[in-house]
């Protein structure tokens, strides 16, 4: 069999039509799955998800500041009480809504939240049972520790976190 015959034969067969159409559709397919994500309303919830994410956590954030500020040092033990409270709260109101709506977002970044959650709690703990014990003098060598992490580590942890969100809804 010559080439000529043996191309007209596989082009007569319906085996290079076959091929394409699977090409075709497998893409299509692809993009018809995508299109109905977006329609379903899956991308607007996520973005919604990861919104709610990032304003809790900048509140966490901010009111974690607020308590390890050496600006509050002279203050009365019930400020001290009253701030150690706001944090509580504030830190319970984000863990809540993270432990909700994790299935929104890739394990990856779960998981690397979940951490920094920890790390917010054991701030929290080194700062009320070891910083400034109710009645006791301040440990001002672990309050700096603390804010040096507070302003270093954590910055850097919810920047990369905040990095993280833009990719998912396509912010650039």
């Amino acid at each position: 069999m010559d080439w000529q015959t043996f191309t007209i034969s596989l082009l007569g067969s319906g085996v290079v039509a076959a091929l394409i159409t699977a090409i075709v559709n497998g893409l299509m397919n692809h993009r018809t799955q995508i299109i109905a994500i977006k329609e379903s309303g899956l991308y607007a919830k996520r973005a919604e998800v990861l919104d709610e994410m990032m304003k809790r956590m900048e509140r966490l954030n901010r009111i974690m500041g607020e308590l390890v500020s050496p600006l509050q040092y002279e203050t009365t033990d019930d400020d001290e009480m009253a701030r150690r409270k706001k944090a509580k709260e504030a830190f319970n109101y984000f863990l809540g809504f993270y432990q909700r709506s994790r299935h929104y977002i890739p394990k990856a970044l779960s998981d690397e939240i979940g951490g920094f959650c920890s790390e917010y709690k054991n701030m929290f703990a080194d700062f009320a049972y070891v910083v400034k014990q109710q009645g006791g003098t301040p440990d001002v060598k672990k309050w700096g520790e603390l804010i040096k992490k507070y302003e270093n580590d954590f910055a850097e942890k919810r920047e990369s976190i905040a990095e993280e969100f833009r990719k998912i809804i396509g912010v650039k």
